[in-house]
């Protein structure tokens, strides 16, 4: 690790981790190092391999199962879909299937964001974002759970009905989603995904994170949606 230079240590930490998993060193399926030995390798503070970690499950090259480790990822599918149905709210998409969508809201909140978060928005290391968390049903039974990241900007959302279509109250606001970058990738259900959702821990499940602009290219948000694959199901049009 270059300790002086401009690129902070826990990138170097995630790009290091990167290099080994192209050029085959580290393999899908192979455990990683625990936080305490990659800290005394490669001289750094649990902390920063914390944060390199983190960046490396938002960026599917690994993924946590609780309780037992940290895992290099199969390869994640990263397409941008469909731009004519991609950018359809869960609402809209699940009436024109003919099914009857519901939400739960499970916590509004300002938090400091994630890495990834701070980049999809473009907001600063101390920004607070609006985090808004809430469990999909169609039909009545529990299918997702969205976790949605909203920069300041749109901090009207906090007088919206949060339970409807947040899609809605942008067009309200004149603001349009136009295009959406998607991801998809295996998770494993943690304690609350899985009381929530119906399903037994550690299940495996979909975790897919989205990013979605407006008609002017501005990010509107980032979400992090985990997804009961067994009843719901994401079709990839490439």
């Amino acid at each position: 690790m270059v300790k002086n230079s401009i690129v902070p240590l826990y990138q170097q930490l995630s790009d290091e981790i990167k290099d080994q998993i192209k050029e085959g060193r580290l393999k899908a399926g192979d455990r990683l190092m625990t936080e305490a030995e990659f800290s005394q390798q490669y001289e750094v503070s649990r902390i920063t391999v914390r944060k390199a970690i983190e960046l490396l499950v938002d960026e599917g090259y690994v993924t946590r199962k609780q309780g037992i480790g940290t895992f290099i990822a199969e390869k994640k599918l990263r397409r941008v879909v469909d731009p004519d149905n991609l950018v359809r709210s869960f609402s809209e998409a699940s009436r024109m299937s003919g099914q009857e969508p519901s939400s739960e809201l499970i916590s509004v909140e300002w938090v400091m964001p994630e890495v990834s978060v701070q980049r999809s928005l473009h907001v600063g290391e101390e920004e607070k974002v609006l985090k808004i968390v809430r469990l999909r049903k169609i039909d009545g039974v529990p299918v997702m759970i969205e976790s949605n990241y909203y920069p300041k900007r749109l901090d009207f959302l906090l007088q919206a009905n949060l339970t409807g279509s947040t899609y809605e109250v942008f067009r309200e606001h004149g603001l349009i989603p136009t295009h959406a970058v998607r991801t998809v990738q295996i998770c494993y259900a943690t304690v609350e995904e899985a009381q929530r959702l119906g399903v037994e821990e550690n299940q495996p499940l979909l975790l897919q994170t989205e990013e979605t602009s407006d008609q002017n290219q501005e990010v509107l948000h980032y979400s992090k949606v985990v997804v009961n694959s067994q009843r719901y199901q994401l079709t990839i049009i490439s």
